[in-house]
């Protein structure tokens, strides 16, 4: 559903340049094998620090085979999300594949405000978890909690 939503945006929003859209490959045994023995980690530990690698190698290999100058991830938009960290793994990544890595942190200058404005206005889905089976649980959990 998100992959169609940030489609649906590109071809709504007015834009200078052209935006292409990719969407990566979604590997589930390479999840679960990187999870495994983190299950029960919150949101925002260890487990989340893997898979930012996971995702952030994916681009950064993609970058280098498609003839990038730059990568890096929306991820940093979230107020959940460790920017620091996800550019800690961007840079190290950035020496082994040899495509400078785009340092950010999108929730800066009221960054996840506005995406949530944009979101409203183009009335775009927005899920309430990050994206993995674990968050989802951890999320469904808390909202029964409130009631």
């Amino acid at each position: 559903m998100r992959a169609q939503e940030q489609k649906r945006f590109i071809d709504e929003f007015p834009v200078k340049n052209p935006v292409h859209f990719v969407e990566g490959v979604y590997d589930t045994k390479s999840f679960y094998d990187m999870a495994r023995g983190m299950e029960a980690v919150p949101e925002g530990g260890e487990r989340c620090f893997k898979c930012y690698r996971l995702r952030l190698e994916e681009s950064a290999q993609y970058a280098r085979e498609h003839g990038f100058d730059f990568f890096t991830t929306t991820l940093s938009i979230s107020p959940l999300k460790n920017a620091e960290k996800l550019n800690e793994i961007g840079k190290d990544l950035e020496s082994q594949y040899g495509v400078r890595y785009l340092f950010s942190d999108f929730k800066k200058k009221e960054g996840y405000k506005k995406s949530t404005e944009i979101s409203k206005q183009y009335d775009m889905y927005r899920q309430y978890y990050c994206g993995c089976v674990f968050s989802k649980e951890q999320r469904d959990r808390e909202i029964a909690a409130r009631g």
